[in-house]
């Protein structure tokens, strides 16, 4: 017989208990979380693809980056804080 149940504190099993509550509450935060994200039109961004596909093809959009767009340069990065 294991005898680690008998030797359990009041200290001890106050901890477990504390671990157990942050684990149930986790989980049902995660839950409501997961719940939302299933509805749509409740704080959760997506994207409508064919909406999307259809600007590309008329060519309001391109499928490409934009023209502005470059890597940084050493001069930018520093600049930028990022060096």
């Amino acid at each position: 017989m294991f005898s680690w149940g008998r030797h359990l504190q009041r200290r001890e099993l106050g901890f477990l208990g504390v671990v157990a509550v942050t684990l149930a509450i986790t989980a049902l935060y995660l839950n409501a979380g997961l719940r939302l994200a299933d509805r749509g039109g409740v704080g959760w961004r997506t994207v409508d693809l064919g909406a999307l596909q259809r600007r590309i093809e008329s060519g309001e959009l391109r499928d490409r980056e934009a023209d502005w767009y470059h890597p940084a340069t050493a001069e930018e990065a520093t600049a930028g804080g990022l060096r």
